[in-house]
């Protein structure tokens, strides 16, 4: 029982390493490939590259995201520019247009009202307007103004942070040191209003390395210091729960209507002010009540324009609507984990591993490939609508270069083993049996001698001693290579191994190298085919006596490449090579071909067969039947 055991395992180890043999090299490029994503999905060297699909699809599912209608806009635009003019001048307008605006809308209850306007700079001209809007804004607690964290090589010009008014709302971080005591910073404050009225948040906001805006900041980090965005200081004031994080990825929102390019219920600016100190219809009593009012400017001489997935010309005011509709809300959009997003990828790759391994064509591969990077693309666009983003341009160019390296090294292995096979066999088969042989991966199998069912076929010239007679060494010569050539291409039309010429003889057999269920039916409708054959060659060469004899015989042989190192040949061995030599013989003078009853009863109905009797062959103590094989009538 050991010694079986031992010989299993023995057995086991040489199956492997003839396998990692000759699938060393994609075994070494699988490990390389799975190294280049590991550190993909840790570094994210190609993020720029990631985000040119992951845009897109946010792009597309922020159609099916429903902006929250509490939330609205009142818009300085163009139109608001041009209509103000000639009520309260060019722009910046006095400050007191904007506490007018304030005092009316108050007065309808919203929830919050939110200025995406920098009042940075006093109004020296003017400075009533600006103590006339800072009381307004001072007599409500529910008025948020924004400021701006403007990056200086030289902060150190610029006051400390811990010098800043304590209405700021900067705060240091939980591990701060003493380090923080000495940070400065250019902190662009709301100087024109009054301190007493500062609810204050920050509107920064960073693009991506590619020049896109994704994220916004939850809180705005200045070294140690903490500083709260300004749709973080409104959410926290409404109740929202705010995600222990410094910033989250926008979900953003559709636009409002097909008539209109924003996502959030927009009003201009100028309308609203009319319509209020007017008291026209559109705005009614309570017409704001319980809304969060967001005041902005889209004009495009304001310059307030940023470029995000949605949009390259994404007006600022709607980002920090879509901010604090995501932070009420508690959405986000996140990247898969790591480990998931470098589980998927590796899948791909084994998959495409097991594909490239065991497929014999590269053309189902390739459609395979291409199906699983269609999968690949929609898993991705799908986990969006849950709010995930995986990554998968650039885990599907590194797939991709895998994908190319292997077929590379495939076919440059293919092509080295169709060389060896044609060397060995391309003299005596077709060459697309040949790379039948090649793509089955058994040429090194068929090589080796084994016993199998083979279908022999033996053709002799009839009285070729008085015909070598009648011509010259030079005429015979090329008589037989004008025959040989055309009965060897019959023989390869019909998927035979040719094993040798015997003098004027052909020796040619079906069933091996390559396993063939059809063999009998393939030597006879050969033989048939070459008879024919036979025919045009009489005509052609002028010789009308010119005759042949075929004999077919199905049996058990050995066959392989048998001889020594100088040289071997291909070839079959055994009693069924002698019968179908003994049955060509008996052809003389009856007839042109005759099968044995083995071929005969293989064939089944596929031809006419004649009996024409039963002989005792040479060397065969019992006779053998032999039939006439036509082609059935149509």
């Amino acid at each position: 029982m050991q010694t079986d055991f031992n010989a299993q395992a023995n057995a086991l180890n040489s199956s492997l390493n003839k396998a990692y043999k000759k699938n060393g090299i994609i075994l070494k490029a699988l490990l390389l490939f799975i190294a280049l994503l590991s550190g993909n999905a840790l570094i994210k060297p190609f993020a720029n590259f990631d985000n040119i699909w992951l845009d897109f699809a946010v792009k597309q599912w922020s159609r099916g995201n429903t902006a929250d209608a509490d939330i609205v806009v009142i818009d300085i635009d163009d139109p608001s520019l041009q209509a103000m003019k000639n009520r309260v001048g060019r722009w910046p307008w006095p400050r007191s247009v904007h506490g007018e605006l304030l005092e009316q809308l108050l007065l309808q209850q919203p929830k919050a009202i939110v200025f995406d306007i920098l009042f940075s700079e006093a109004d020296i001209y003017r400075p009533d307007a600006d103590k006339y809007l800072s009381e307004v804004i001072s007599s409500a607690e529910n008025i948020f103004l924004p400021i701006l964290h403007l990056e200086s090589e030289q902060a150190h010009l610029f006051p400390r942070l811990v010098d800043y008014p304590a209405s700021v709302g900067l705060k240091p971080a939980a591990n701060a040191q003493n380090t923080q005591q000495q940070t400065r910073a250019n902190l662009l404050l709301p100087t024109a209003i009054a301190s007493s009225g500062w609810r204050l948040g920050t509107i920064n906001f960073e693009p991506d390395p590619d020049g896109v805006g994704r994220r916004y900041q939850i809180e705005h980090s200045i070294e140690e210091w903490r500083l709260d965005s300004l749709p973080t200081k409104v959410a926290r004031y409404l109740g929202a729960n705010i995600p222990e994080q410094t910033e989250f990825i926008l979900d953003w929102r559709a636009t409002q209507s097909t008539n209109s390019s924003f996502p959030y219920a927009t009003y201009p600016y100028a309308a609203v002010y009319k319509a209020i100190s007017q008291e026209e219809h559109f705005i009614s009593e309570g017409f704001f009540h319980d809304k969060i009012i967001i005041i902005g400017a889209t004009a495009t001489g304001l310059h307030d324009i940023k470029n995000t997935p949605v949009s390259g010309v994404f007006p600022a005011v709607y980002i920090v609507a879509t901010a604090l509709d995501n932070l009420l809300h508690g959405q986000q959009l996140t990247p898969v984990p790591t480990s998931v997003e470098w589980f998927v990828a590796l899948l791909f790759l084994l998959l495409i591993t097991i594909g490239l391994l065991f497929a014999k064509r590269v053309l189902p591969v390739a459609q395979g490939f291409i199906i699983l990077t269609l999968c690949y693309y929609l898993a991705s666009y799908l986990l969006i609508s849950h709010k995930l983003l995986m990554p998968v341009n650039s885990p599907l160019i590194i797939v991709t270069g895998y994908f190319l390296t292997v077929l590379i090294v495939q076919f440059l292995r293919r092509q080295r083993e169709y060389s060896y096979a044609i060397d060995i066999f391309g003299r005596f088969m077709d060459r697309n049996v040949v790379r039948q042989l090649v793509d089955s991966g058994q040429t090194e199998q068929a090589l080796r001698a084994k016993s199998c069912k083979i279908t022999v076929l033996f053709s002799d010239i009839r009285n070729f001693t008085t015909l070598s007679e009648k011509h010259t060494a030079q005429e015979i010569v090329q008589l037989l290579d004008v025959y040989f050539s055309m009965q060897v291409g019959v023989i390869f039309k019909n998927q035979g191994t040719l094993d040798k010429f015997i003098g004027d003889a052909i020796m040619a057999f079906w069933g091996a190298p390559l396993a063939n269920d059809k063999q009998e039916i393939q030597a006879v409708e050969a033989a048939l085919a070459m008879v024919e054959q036979l025919e045009c060659f009489r005509r052609e060469q002028q010789l009308p006596d010119f005759n042949i004899g075929i004999g077919i015989h199905t049996g058990e042989v050995v066959v392989g490449a048998i001889g020594g190192e100088q040289r071997y040949d291909y070839t079959v061995i055994g009693d069924a090579v002698n019968v179908a030599s003994r049955i060509e013989g008996v052809t003389k003078n009856r007839c042109n071909l005759l099968v044995s009853s083995s071929t005969r009863n293989a064939c089944g109905d596929h031809f006419d067969f004649i009996e024409l009797g039963s002989y005792k062959l040479k060397g065969r103590e019992e006779p053998v039947t032999v039939f006439i094989p036509r082609r059935k009538k149509q």
